[in-house]
């Protein structure tokens, strides 16, 4: 049954051509954001990243729709297209963690944090990032101008023109979409449910991918140009969005803590002072375990959401 906000414009429609529709729009954000990301435009990078990311969750999640062999295709060429944005992003991503770490070191008197300690971890944590990240970006700018992403293109838009859907595709789109949404978000719960106290970074990387995946999916039909759904599914969008934020900021800190014990050691190695690195591992150690103490609430949100929905 459609949510209170089902869009006139897709009630009544079969839900392959509803989740095409989503996909289409995903493929020309695509389109639109990959030139942007060649050129190293501000934030560019990490938003194909992302659409990259929601195109692969979206052909997951409502994978019964169309041929398996296909699909999986699809997927796994992004998949590798994903891999060499994140070489990118990942380094973006540690200089934005470690400007704020140094920031807040040298807001803080008692860390040793002295003018000549913060130029030198600066110099190792930003300033050699940004050379590695011009580097690793020609690298993947070099890369999109080769025949294998011509043919990753080429195959996501004979997908789109031509999508090998299976008999369930022919089902209406609030009945058949609403089912695959409730089963996103029972295997999203099952996953975070199954985590411990004593759960390790690839258990929990698991529970957030799959909470990226609940967001993307529920979004994929409650957005243009597909709204088919409302709030209750919304909700969902949230809870999974909130389950990757609060596991992902625990990620980065927990990568930055290896990357600065790694730069450490360098130091140390030739004979440079480490005790202020020491300290933003120290730190960033202590803002990860904070990090993973909010994902109780956030678990519990999810399940509330899940069971709405289910309910619906």
């Amino acid at each position: 049954m459609a949510d209170e906000d089902t869009a006139p414009e897709v009630t009544g429609s079969d839900a392959g051509t509803a989740l095409v529709a989503a996909l289409r729009a995903i493929g020309e954000r695509l389109d639109a954001l990959e030139p942007a990301a060649r050129a190293d435009e501000p934030d560019a990078v990490h938003q194909l990243r992302a659409h990259v990311r929601r195109l692969r969750s979206v052909l997951a999640a409502y994978g019964p729709l169309f041929d398996a062999a296909v699909t999986e295709g699809i997927r796994r060429r992004y998949r590798e297209f994903g891999r060499e944005l994140g070489t990118v992003r990942d380094i973006e991503v540690r200089v934005q963690v470690a400007e704020r770490a140094l920031e807040e070191a040298s807001e803080d008197g008692s860390a040793g944090a002295n003018r000549a300690a913060l130029a030198a971890a600066r110099a190792r944590l930003v300033d050699a990032e940004l050379e590695a990240h011009a580097l690793a970006h020609a690298r993947f700018a070099e890369r999109q101008r080769m025949p294998r992403a011509s043919a990753r293109r080429m195959m996501l838009a004979e997908f789109l023109d031509a999508p090998p859907l299976t008999p369930l595709a022919a089902g209406p789109a609030d009945e058949v979409l609403g089912d695959l949404l409730a089963r996103e978000a029972k295997r999203t719960v099952a996953r975070a449910d199954r985590l411990t106290s004593s759960a390790g970074p690839d258990e929990l990387h698991a529970v957030r991918k799959a909470g990226r995946r609940l967001r993307y999916a529920a979004e994929a039909v409650t957005t243009e140009p597909v709204v088919l759904f409302g709030a209750r599914a919304l909700a969902l969008a949230e809870a999974g969005e909130d389950l990757h934020d609060v596991l992902g900021d625990h990620r980065d800190e927990v990568l930055f803590a290896e990357h600065v014990r790694r730069a450490a050691a360098h130091a140390a190695h030739q004979g440079e002072p480490v005790e202020l690195l020491e300290r933003l591992a120290e730190a960033a150690d202590g803002r990860a375990t904070a990090r993973v103490h909010g994902l109780a609430a956030v678990t519990r949100e999810l399940r509330r959401a899940a069971e709405r929905w289910g309910s619906r």
